[in-house]
This record gives structure tokens, C-alpha cells and sequence, in this order.
């Protein structure tokens, strides 16, 4: 063996040698150049070459050099990515790159193309695989066949496209809702008519376990019931015209190609002349004509009616659970399913089976969330001579977790009375977990008779104790003295109360906003206002006055309208502005919101 200089290697004294690295000997070039001459290489209908392994051109033949407009000479020696044409496809490069770093060949890829400065595509399989030699890598093969003209590959090649991108807008928009029913809608709402004439996906209410034996797969006990979440059907079928969700929202009983799929835990094709797989062709289903029994899926009653005659059924499997069944079905005049299709409908299955799962999740832990929020929250407000109150708490929509808002009135001695309405940053239950502490350690605070600024300050200094992963949380705490009349109020972050006076319109209680509970250090201010007989205030969560295109400041101008409106035909109470305030909120809101009303010196 020798050096690139021609050298032989120098050996040093009796020191181990280190494995020799994997290189070309850049004057020996010996071992390709009889390539070029040779039969088998020189006439082979497709583009080949050779490579250094830097990717630089050694040899090619005819075919492989006509495909960059060039002769194999004008072609040797040069950089693949300096050329015009395949070889400088990026998916080339990459190939050629992972070879020399990792030795992985690659095969029966297609890339797709355009010369550079016009419209002129290209379309070919490649294949890349490693030349190894006595002293390692020593080049690389690279096979490039042009099927630019052949109409059956390209229509497979646009086949196989169409039905990838299926797969993946599916998952996309299932990824997008965090809602059971809303997620699996989108699956037959993506496949239909494109794929099928009637799409349906059908839950179990209780997740079936794998079986304890498992060549039987996942077998429904007795007694065991589907229901139709998500169904979609083919508009232009006159059969299926009238049918609407009413009809086919019953529980049903698991029919047999259901169980067939969910014991073999793959997608089974049902009423083709052929296998899915080449083999059995699964249970048959109803022909046309042949009405259903009682214990049919709801659906199959009217897609035997249009002509059902081509089925199947993907099962829903995630973290060795089986929730249910997706079913796509072709009538009338549609071709049959095929071995494609089943395949299809087997991917599209996993991928929204998964999305499904995610969604049941999500909604298990807000049903907790809201549980232990309901549990941490005021159950009734304390009875105060002279004072009245209203609150509400209005959840996010339902594809959200609920908040950490909270509100809560704290009787204190010699005729004082707190106001509290807090949020607690982020959603779930470590935010409801960490509202909880909050409310116990205002109320336990607030018996020490602190003002307001030095409430918050003593309760910014235990946010580390509380916080998990530097949590913060807004809070407002007012404390009104019945005696005196005069409300005192500090803020942490949080919007400005409101106060409406009979007579006047509603206005905010400014102050300055200081800082988040849980930044440390900061000092805290507070102010005051006398109160006149029969005011209102008002003190909420940013929930209400602040969303997406919607700045708080417009957000809190249109609460103090909503509230001016309300009033200017009734007396001021507190349930009569705590239903205006929440008018506010959108069908949906995004955010949590608390909400607490008191009437002072009534």
C-alpha cells in the first residue's frame, strides 16, 4: 500500500499503527479507467458513472452524459454539483455525503427536476452504492435512469403522491383539534369523495385492552358498542341525500369485520372479488338488495340502499389500545377497492388513531383540571351587612385547559372586607395546582391585616416556594373599609378595576401596575378613593377584556360601554353587571375568566 505521493507509508518504532482511513489513492487510477471501455458499462441502456469519493467525476457513459446535454469527456473530472442536469439534484449530493460518512447506499429513488434556465424536467430513479478496494473507499456508483417518457410510472409516481399527501393533510388538520369528535371529523371530511364515497369513524365509549392472548389481537368483549363520532358521505349519491347525523348516531354491537380488523390489527378489505393481501377476502358485507339485521351499524342500512359493494375498515390502535374503527366505503358505480387502497386506509388509520388518542387525552386531563379548579375555587361568598356580590368563572372553550383564574372575598376585622380576583400564567394542572396555593396564602396573609402593596410584596416572596417552573401570576387585592368608605387597591400586573358610581359613567381605578407575583424584589404601590353610596365595583381577569386582534385597552373601553348600557334603564346591581360583563366574551373565548362584582355601602 501506498501514500497519495506514492510514498509507502513510514512505520515508526514498534508504536501500534492506527486503522487506516478510508481513501483514494488520487494517482492510481488503475482501477476505473478500463470502466469506461468496458461493454457491460459503455452500452447499458442507463445512465452510470463513477465517482470520487469527494463527488467529483472519474467516468460516466452515453446515456448518463446525454441526460446533462455533454459528452462523457466534457463530463470527467468535474464537480457533480457544478453540472447542469441529475447529478447535481440535491437529493445526489446528499446521497453521495451519507455514503462517505456512514457507507449506507441508496436505491430505487426517484428525483424530479428541471435544467437550469428553462422548463425542461427531468425524471429518474437513482441509486448510489459504495466501490470498496483493498484500501477502502474507493469511489462511488452512481445509476441514473430516466423514466421522463414512460406515462405508467409517472402515473403511479403521481398515484403514490396523491395519496401521500391524503395521508398527511389528514394528520395535519386531526393534529389541529384537541376536541374527540371535532378530530375525527377531519378524516372523513379530507377522504370523501377523493378516496371514498363514505367515510365513518366509530368509537368505543371504553378502550378495548389487548387480548391476553395474543394472536387474538384485540377482541371486544361481549356487550361491547360502537358509536358513529364523524361520518361524511358522497354529496351527489341521491341515496344518501337525506341522511343526517340523527340517523346514525345509535350504538351498535361490533360487527364481524370490525372484530376481523381489530384481531389481525390491520386494515381489512370486505365485498371485493379479491383478497386485500391475496388472500381471504374478509367477512362479506350486505349486497344490494339484501337489507341489514338490527344489530347493524346504523350507516349500512342506507349505503346498502345506494349500492354498497366495496368496504374497509381500519382499526384504531393507539398505546396498545383499541378505540374503535375507521370505515371507508365505495357504491354504486365506483370502482372496487384495491391492495393500494387497503394500504391507504391502513395509514390513515395509525395516523388518526394517534391524533384521537391525543385528543381523548386532552379532554380527560381538562375534565381533571376543571374538576380540581372547581374543588380550589370559592363555593359561596361570605355574608357581608351592607355589602353585595356576584361572580362568575367562565371556562376557555373546549379545546382548552383551564387557567389558573380565581376570585374570593375575605371578611377582616374592625369592618374591612378584601376583594381578590388573581390568574396564575399558563393553563393545566400544575397552573390550577399553583391558583390553589395562591388563594390559601392571600386568605392567610390577609389575616395579618397587611395593606394591600405589603400583601403582594409578602406574597411575591413565597412564589418561590410555589412555583415550579417560574411561574408567574397576576392578582389584584382591594380592601374597602366599610367605615371609612374608601377603597384601597394594589395591583400585580393585573387590568385596573372598575368602578361604577349611579350618575356617572364607569371609570377605571388607576394606579400604578406594578410587577408579576413571582419576579422578586419589586415594591409594591397602592391607591386609594373615597366611595359614594351604591357603587359598584368591578374586578376581573384579563380573560375578559383581552384576545387574539383585540388589545386590552379597546377590550376594557368596551366593558365600561357594555356596562354604561346596562344601567342606563335599571338600577346598578351586582348580577345585573356581572351578566352584561360576560356579554363581552365571544362564543369561544381563549382564555379563562373571573369575574367578581361588589355593591359597597348599599
Amino acid at each position: 500500500m501506498r501514500d497519495d505521493d506514492g510514498a509507502a507509508p513510514r512505520r515508526g518504532g514498534g508504536a501500534a499503527r492506527r486503522p487506516a482511513r478510508r481513501r483514494t489513492n488520487a494517482r492510481d487510477t488503475s482501477w476505473w479507467q478500463g470502466i469506461s471501455t468496458d461493454p457491460l458499462f459503455a452500452q447499458c441502456p442507463f445512465g452510470l458513472g463513477v465517482l470520487t469519493p469527494a463527488g467529483r467525476i472519474l467516468t460516466v457513459n452515453g446515456p448518463l452524459a446525454e441526460l446533462h446535454g455533454a459528452t462523457a469527456e466534457e463530463l470527467a473530472d468535474r464537480p457533480i454539483a457544478t453540472l447542469d442536469g441529475p447529478l447535481s439534484h440535491p437529493e445526489v449530493q446528499e446521497a453521495v455525503l451519507r455514503l462517505v460518512e456512514t457507507g449506507e447506499a441508496l436505491s430505487h429513488q426517484v428525483i424530479r427536476g428541471s435544467l437550469r434556465g428553462t422548463t425542461q424536467p427531468y425524471l429518474c430513479t437513482l441509486a448510489v452504492w459504495p466501490i470498496r478496494g483493498d484500501d477502502g473507499l474507493r469511489g462511488i456508483g452512481v445509476t441514473l435512469n430516466s423514466i421522463s417518457g414512460d406515462e405508467s410510472v409517472l402515473s403511479r409516481l403521481e398515484h403514490v403522491r396523491a395519496r401521500l399527501a391524503l395521508v398527511n393533510e389528514v394528520e395535519l388538520r386531526m393534529g389541529f383539534s384537541q376536541d374527540v369528535v371535532g378530530c375525527a371529523e377531519q378524516l372523513p371530511l379530507v377522504t370523501v369523495p377523493s378516496f371514498a364515497d363514505v367515510a365513518a369513524i366509530a368509537l368505543f365509549e371504553t378502550p378495548v385492552p389487548l387480548s391476553v392472548l395474543p394472536e387474538n389481537g384485540f377482541d371486544p368483549p361481549d356487550g361491547a358498542l360502537l358509536r358513529t363520532v364523524a361520518a361524511v358521505l358522497h354529496p351527489d349519491i341521491t341515496e344518501l341525500k337525506s341522511v343526517t347525523p340523527k340517523d346514525y348516531a345509535r350504538p351498535f354491537a361490533v360487527p364481524p369485520e370490525v372484530r376481523a380488523a381489530l384481531r389481525r390489527q390491520r386494515a381489512e378489505a370486505s365485498g371485493t372479488d379479491a383478497g386485500p393481501r391475496g388472500g381471504d377476502p374478509g367477512p362479506a358485507i350486505p349486497t344490494n338488495g339484501t337489507r341489514p339485521g338490527p344489530d347493524a351499524p346504523p350507516l349500512r342500512g342506507y349505503l346498502v340502499e345506494a349500492g354498497l359493494h366495496s368496504q374497509i375498515v381500519a382499526p384504531l390502535i393507539s398505546r396498545g389500545r383499541a378505540l374503535g374503527a375507521a370505515m371507508f366505503a365505495r357504491v354504486g358505480d365506483s370502482p372496487a377497492f384495491d391492495a393500494d387502497d387497503v394500504q391507504t386506509a391502513e395509514e390513515l388509520g395509525l395516523r388518526a388513531a394517534a391524533s384521537i388518542d391525543k385528543a381523548q387525552a386532552h379532554v380527560k386531563q381538562r375534565q381533571a383540571v376543571r374538576t380540581l379548579q372547581r374543588h380550589l375555587l370559592p363555593r359561596n361568598l361570605p355574608t357581608i351587612d351592607g355589602l353585595a356580590f356576584s361572580y362568575a368563572y367562565q371556562p376557555a372553550r373546549t379545546d382548552r385547559l383551564a387557567g389558573g383564574d380565581w376570585y374570593d372575598v375575605i371578611p377582616l376585622p374592625e369592618g374591612r372586607v378584601a376583594l381578590v380576583v388573581g390568574d396564575v400564567t399558563g393553563h393545566g394542572l400544575q397552573a390550577a395546582a399553583l391558583m390553589g396555593q395562591l388563594r390559601v396564602a392571600v386568605r392567610a396573609v390577609a389575616r395579618l391585616g397587611l395593606p394591600p402593596a405589603a400583601l403582594l410584596s409578602h406574597v411575591d416572596s413565597l412564589m418561590d416556594d410555589f412555583a415550579v417552573d417560574g411561574e408567574l401570576a397576576s392578582c389584584v387585592y382591594a380592601v374597602y373599609d366599610t367605615k371609612e368608605g374608601v377603597l384601597t387597591w394594589a395591583r400585580a400586573g393585573h387590568p385596573p378595576p372598575l368602578l361604577h358610581v349611579p350618575g356617572a359613567p364607569t371609570r377605571m381605578l388607576d394606579g400604578p401596575p406594578n410587577a408579576l407575583l413571582g419576579i422578586g424584589g419589586i415594591t409594591f404601590d397602592e391607591t386609594s378613593c373615597a366611595v359614594p353610596a351604591g357603587a359598584c365595583v368591578v374586578l376581573y381577569s384579563d380573560g375578559l377584556v383581552e384576545r387574539r386582534g383585540y388589545d386590552i385597552d379597546t377590550g376594557i373601553k368596551d366593558l365600561r360601554a357594555v356596562l354604561d348600557t346596562a344601567v342606563s334603564d335599571a338600577p346598578a346591581t351586582p348580577n345585573l353587571l356581572r351578566d352584561a360583563a360576560l356579554r363581552v366574551l365571544p362564543a369561544g373565548p381563549e382564555d379563562d375568566v373571573a369575574l367578581l362584582i361588589a355593591a359597597l355601602a348599599t
